[in-house]
């Protein structure tokens, strides 16, 4: 992945926020995140999922890992996609974001036309 590269996070049309690709790793993507307004009735969600996220690298308790997978089925349940110039991007991600921070790790190995 190409540092520099934008995305803007989508939600049924709506843009949520803006990714700035910083990096990357084995696990994922990471980029530096810019809200709109559209993504408020979100953040407590995606609060949820890094503090979850947390906690289980400390304590991978099966408890917490049901709390866990219970807010990624929500997450997915958004049906989020992560678009980019020349309308490319990907329908399917795992997206997490904490603060002005953005990690995400596509579910398809391509990009799409979306």
């Amino acid at each position: 992945m190409i540092p520099g590269t934008v995305y803007t996070l989508e939600r049924e049309g709506e843009v949520l926020g803006t990714l700035t690709v910083s990096g990357s790793d084995a696990l994922a993507i990471h980029a530096d995140f810019q809200a709109t307004p559209a993504f408020a009735p979100y953040r407590e969600l995606f609060n949820q999922e890094a503090l979850l996220t947390g906690r289980l690298a400390r304590n991978p308790s099966p408890a917490l890992l049901e709390e866990a997978e219970a807010v990624l089925e929500r997450l997915l349940s958004l049906k989020l996609i992560l678009r980019r110039e020349g309308n490319l991007g990907y329908r399917t991600v795992l997206v997490s974001i904490e603060s002005d921070r953005a990690s995400f790790r596509p579910l398809t190995p391509e990009e799409e036309p979306l």
